[in-house]
């Protein structure tokens, strides 16, 4: 059963597993898990069978990358039922969105149990997504193949995502939904080198200059679930890294969550903002009620999804754009952020 409130919010050495002795550990922790084993949890998810709570078990690894030029993100998902790749850019200099999807057989998308020594892999033909993690050694290796098709040019991607632990603090959170299912996720900053080719275009990215975050995750969703998230990573005119995930789900109201700010890689958990539609256009207002973050995100384009096959549903929609305004850190400094790119996702589903 889920941990009884209330969830604190002290960061705690990282056990060998998430669930022991048929107990899942729940809060806040240093480093990833090695064994994110959330299916040893017996009564998860009521009195399901372990193949069943399999079925209901969604898992992915995405990262999002920013450049002078381009924004993009990419994920690997499993849902059980259906699997992807799927890559998105955006051009700012000639306002060009590019997507490209990548249906892998269920059952055959490879997700790891952890980030620490893993491949992440969706396949369909000539078109690869693999992504090589090896946290033990600091980075993660991200190869993309994608043939030229219709509108889309081909796609090349040859990225190391540096996630040195010694020098970024990664959020980790294991956190109770009610009534009883459960979040994992782990997210961290990251900074980029390598380069992505788009047709005959190709962008080099400078592990000194660019930056990006990594978002995992493995969750048992209840049937119905829903919610916003939002994220940017940027260097502000100061010079200083920032970096935000913001949060509003079906995680306990009132308790800390996975909202949290990164200054030059050093976290701090931080209190949930309000996110406020201005439009259906991917407007926002984001405000804390101690004022420690005030922004406005002002989307550019938008990656949506909206099927219904009965019994289950989605009404997905991921808009990058511009956020500006400040973040606030706990010493009191104020960081201005001025068009700084990013994301905010809403979800509606029956899954």
């Amino acid at each position: 059963m889920p941990p009884q409130l209330p969830i604190s919010s002290q960061i705690q050495p990282t056990p060998d597993a998430l669930v022991e002795n048929g107990v899942i550990h729940t809060g806040f922790f240093r480093q990833p898990f090695r064994r994110v084993n959330l299916l040893d949890a017996p009564l998860l998810g009521g009195t399901l069978g372990r193949p069943l709570r399999w079925l209901r078990l969604k898992e992915w690894v995405g990262f999002a990358f920013d450049h002078p030029r381009l924004y993009g993100a990419m994920i690997i998902q499993d849902a059980k039922y259906a699997a992807s790749g799927t890559v998105y850019l955006y051009d700012r200099q000639t306002q060009r969105k590019y997507e490209w999807l990548v249906i892998g057989v269920p059952g055959l998308v490879k997700l790891p149990e952890s980030l620490w020594q893993g491949e992440s892999h969706c396949a369909m033909g000539r078109n690869v997504m693999h992504f090589a993690h090896r946290l033990t050694e600091g980075h993660h290796d991200v190869h993309v193949r994608i043939a030229a098709s219709g509108a889309m040019p081909a796609l090349t991607v040859d990225l190391r995502l540096h996630q040195d632990l010694t020098t970024v603090e990664p959020l980790v959170v294991s956190l109770p939904i009610a009534p009883d299912h459960h979040t994992y996720t782990h997210k961290s900053p990251l900074r980029l080198g390598g380069e992505i080719r788009v047709g005959d275009d190709t962008f080099a990215f400078d592990a000194s200059r660019d930056v990006g975050n990594l978002d995992e995750q493995k969750t048992f969703y209840p049937y119905r679930s829903h919610w916003h998230w939002g994220t940017f990573a940027a260097r502000t005119r100061a010079g200083r890294e920032v970096v935000l995930n913001v949060v509003d789900q079906m995680t306990p109201k009132g308790q800390p969550g996975e909202d949290a700010l990164w200054v030059d890689g050093k976290l701090e958990l931080m209190p949930p903002p309000t996110f406020v539609a201005e439009d259906g256009q991917g407007t926002y207002v984001l405000a804390s009620p101690d004022g420690r973050i005030r922004l406005r995100f002002v989307a550019d384009g938008a990656k949506e999804e909206v099927r219904n096959w009965g019994v289950a549903a989605i009404d997905y929609a991921q808009y990058f754009g511009r956020y500006t305004g400040t973040v606030t850190d706990a010493g009191g400094t104020t960081h201005e952020l001025d068009g700084a790119y990013g994301v905010i996702e809403r979800m509606k589903a029956r899954f």
